[in-house]
């Protein structure tokens, strides 16, 4: 699934393409339906012009002149492709310019809407700022990810407490950390959450510098893949020896997400402490 840096290389290159065109037709493949009806979309979509690209979490949303947004998640097998084809066309918005936007999809597991405002707000209250908002303070981290006393990475993936952050760029963030993430928000210390707040800072940018991380399916606006995923940390590394300590790295499910770490340098029984 395109977490935050896949989310925003995608997103900002649609913007320097497609701010201020006009979008002259919508056209649907595959027996696709748009949600709530094509003619919805046409009466929305087709002759409005693109005013920003920008994104909520993992959702990219398009800004029309009509008011109305064009709202997509691309979830685990979504593509957004500007001049670009491949075999899983659902959508096709074509601009005056004679440029054109695919949305692709094997599963459809995403989505691509149209939405007023009032719905974009709703879903916007459902997220927390992302990881990387300049607004975002190191006590709102800490405050966010303590507010229930689970397991660290099952909060870091939790997008009503810190949004964007995906189960590639968490395992690789606590591992930067030496935070277990079977460890309970709770026992971790102050300071631990300041190494792991700059670590999840730090490796989110890593991805948007590398374009992404292209493990499946994920292609950037261009269908070329992101190189990000010649840069984990652990993510990934099932058996592979810990490059700090040399022991063998553990693999495991922690609440139905695949998790790496490492025993040695992730220990999970820690004395608590306040500093």
């Amino acid at each position: 699934m395109p977490e935050l840096p896949e989310v925003l290389t995608i997103s900002r290159d649609l913007k320097k393409e497609a701010l201020g065109k006009k979008i002259s037709k919508v056209a649907t493949f595959a027996n696709y339906k748009l949600d709530p009806s094509n003619e919805y979309f046409n009466n929305y979509v087709v002759g409005s012009t693109v005013k920003d690209v920008s994104n909520v979490a993992k959702l990219i949303t398009i800004k029309l002149s009509s008011e109305k947004y064009i709202a997509t998640h691309l979830n685990m097998t979504g593509r957004l492709l500007y001049n670009t084809e491949d075999p899983y066309i659902k959508i096709r918005l074509d601009f005056d310019s004679g440029d054109y936007l695919n949305y692709s999809s094997v599963r459809m597991f995403g989505y691509f809407e149209v939405w007023d405002k009032e719905k974009l707000e709703k879903y916007k209250g459902g997220y927390a700022k992302t990881a990387i908002d300049k607004d975002l303070t190191l006590e709102d981290f800490i405050q966010g990810l303590k507010k229930r006393n689970s397991l660290i990475k099952q909060n870091l993936l939790d997008q009503k407490l810190v949004s964007g952050i995906g189960n590639i760029y968490a395992n690789d963030a606590l591992y930067m950390s030496k935070i277990n993430p079977k460890r309970k928000t709770h026992t971790i210390s102050n300071s631990e959450y300041k190494s792991l707040f700059e670590n999840v800072q730090k490796i989110i940018n890593e991805g948007i510098e590398h374009r992404g991380s292209t493990i499946d399916r994920y292609a950037d606006l261009y269908g070329k893949p992101g190189s990000h995923q010649n840069y984990f940390r652990i993510y990934g590394k099932k058996n592979h020896k810990c490059k700090d300590c040399g022991t063998q790295i553990t693999f495991e499910k922690v609440q139905g997400r695949g998790t790496f770490y490492c025993p040695t340098c992730q220990k999970e029984n820690i004395t608590p402490s306040l500093f």
